[in-house]
């Protein structure tokens, strides 16, 4: 008997799916593609280690204000987000899953933000779980909360101070005074994370939201309750940062905020104005194609409640969107805070359109399940014809067989999920389906990582770890600013010397501690050319350290490793002139 794909009751009629049931199985899918895989791939240079050192020094020093990268001056950024990963550090030690946890309990925050507006919104509480689960499988959000960094801590606090702002609008008495204090508090601690944004991501967004509902008395009273929260949540810090570290807010001021704001020439990551709005549909993926059903559904959703709801989520897109698309420095991660109203939408729309029977024709969704049935012949087809087809000699170092298997998997059972969602007796069941159906291919995406390929190119991991002993015996370790974050992780040393080019081990203010630590390559030629005693050690890209073996004077290194574009060079004690 052929089960054909059905839709037969709205929202609000008996669900196949309890809440408590949608609830608990959007918090173990979160579970399962954020937080249980977070240590299980190496971690990406230079962000990663750099997180993990920082806070890492933070728990060695005892000194919380003081951010130290590799020993040097660290004044790019505010502590909040530091001490985060410093706690984790304390409990599970230095190690690739402590770095990275805060992150994904942070995604987990955001996804729960998304839970509590979506039912804000619509007064629905089956809304929660359904936008929980579309934001925690949402590919922007699910990869910034995989990756030991800033962004996902930052987005969790602007969601919350979001959240909070619009349980204020819609609340009375004094229920709003204490939701507007909160929103302050949250935008002071994303402030404590990252910086101004904290508080103009939720400045511009509320504005907007306000002067579109034709609200402008309270344009003019709701500000104050948050501003002065903010400040009694930022003031202590801020003091106490600055005794600590008297010159952090010159440079933070002038050159993370002001400098990148305006100058697309100051090496602060200049990108066309375009370049965030094409990103965004990039990081809505899963849910990317749905968007244009779920527009549709919007307009068809009822209430004056709800399209205020609409309003506050799409100012809350558009309005930050806009001005980040104004400042000439730009980065993917910049994005972060606005896929909590995307989900939102998503969910909003995806359940009204389906409501009302606004569906894909049959044979668009037959072609998306037969599109990764043939994805999954190819990874079959790979076990057998390898990879030298596809120009890459090696892509994981061990067992390519069961990995070429689990892709075929994923895609197969991907497929008869997405199959069976359709066949759902209501909206709710329908896109909790949904959501799971790529579950599988999510979790899936760190045991995939191409180590084979990469760990031999990119990142330097195993060639430090192969060299520990001569790495740590050296009197002398040098290395350049692009490795500076890895060879401090992996060998724990804090007084690695920088060659060459600074970058951010330079932060332009003529520190002393750190000049001194700062080398040019011809002092480190005229280093390795008259040492006696002391080892030295160098770490550098495998084409630098040729031309470095070549340069007149310089003896042959007792140690000469390559791996990939890695390069390991050592001149043992009593060495020739």
């Amino acid at each position: 008997m052929v089960v054909r794909e059905r839709f037969t009751s709205p929202l609000g009629s008996t669900t196949a799916m309890s809440l408590k049931r949608q609830a608990i199985w959007s918090v173990v899918v979160f579970l399962i593609v954020s937080v249980f895989v977070v240590g299980v791939r190496p971690m990406v240079q230079p962000d990663e280690p750099r997180y993990g050192i920082i806070a890492a020094e933070m728990v060695e020093s005892g000194e919380w204000f003081a951010l130290r990268m590799a020993g040097f001056h660290y004044y790019e950024k505010p502590p909040m987000g530091y001490w985060m990963i410093a706690a984790s550090i304390q409990v599970f030690g230095e190690n690739t899953f402590a770095i990275r946890l805060p992150s994904a309990i942070a995604a987990g925050l955001s996804a729960l933000a998304a839970w509590l507006i979506a039912v804000r919104i619509t007064g629905r509480r089956a809304m929660g779980p359904l936008a929980f689960i579309v934001q925690a499988t949402t590919i922007g959000p699910m990869i910034m909360g995989s990756v030991a960094n800033l962004d996902s801590m930052f987005s969790a606090w602007i969601s919350l101070c979001m959240v909070s702002f619009y349980t204020a609008c819609t609340s009375i008495g004094r229920k709003r005074i204490g939701w507007l204090a909160l929103a302050g508090a949250a935008s002071g601690f994303a402030f404590l994370t990252k910086g101004l944004l904290g508080f103009a991501i939720p400045a511009v967004a509320a504005l907007a939201f306000l002067a579109w509902e034709r609200r402008w008395w309270d344009m003019l009273r709701l500000p104050w309750i948050p501003l002065a929260a903010a400040a009694v949540i930022v003031a202590p810090f801020a003091i106490l940062l600055h005794r600590s570290e008297p010159r952090f807010w010159e440079y933070f001021i002038v050159v993370e905020h002001f400098r990148r704001f305006a100058n697309p020439d100051s090496n602060q990551h200049g990108e066309p104005w375009w370049f965030l709005i094409v990103l965004l549909p990039v990081g809505g993926v899963m849910w990317t194609l749905t968007w244009s059903r779920a527009i549709r559904g919007l307009f068809l959703a009822k209430g004056a409640s709800m399209r205020s709801g609409m309003r506050f989520a799409i100012a809350w897109i558009i309005a930050p969107l806009v001005l980040l698309s104004i400042s000439a420095g730009k980065m993917p991660s910049y994005i972060a805070p606005l896929f909590v109203p995307i989900a939102v939408l998503v969910t909003i729309g995806l359940v009204s359109a389906h409501e009302r029977l606004i569906m894909e024709p049959l044979i668009v969704r037959r072609i998306g399940r037969w599109i990764l049935r043939v994805l999954a012949l190819g990874a079959i087809a790979a076990i057998f014809t390898g990879t030298d087809w596809m120009g890459v000699p090696v892509i994981w170092s061990t067992s390519p067989t069961l990995h070429w298997i689990v892709i075929a998997f994923v895609f197969l059972l991907w497929a008869e999920i997405d199959r069976w969602s359709w066949r759902a007796a209501d909206a709710t069941t329908w896109l909790m389906r949904s959501a799971t159906a790529p579950v599988a291919l999510l979790a899936a995406i760190p045991f995939l990582f191409p180590d084979g390929y990469v760990l031999q190119t990119q990142i330097p991991w195993r060639a430090l770890e192969e060299n520990q002993k001569v790495l740590h015996e050296s009197s002398q370790l040098y290395t350049t600013a692009q490795l500076g974050h890895c060879v401090t992780w992996v060998t724990g040393r804090r007084d690695t010397l920088i060659f060459g080019y600074a970058s951010e081990f330079d932060n332009e203010l003529d520190l002393p501690q750190d000049d001194a630590r700062l080398v040019t390559r011809d002092d480190l030629i005229a280093k390795i050319r008259s040492s006696t005693a002391g080892g030295i050690a160098v770490v550098t890209a495998a084409h630098d350290a040729a031309t470095l073996i070549a340069s007149p004077g310089i003896p042959a290194p007792t140690t000469n490793y390559i791996r990939g574009d890695i390069a390991i060079l050592s001149w043992g004690e009593k060495q020739a002139k």
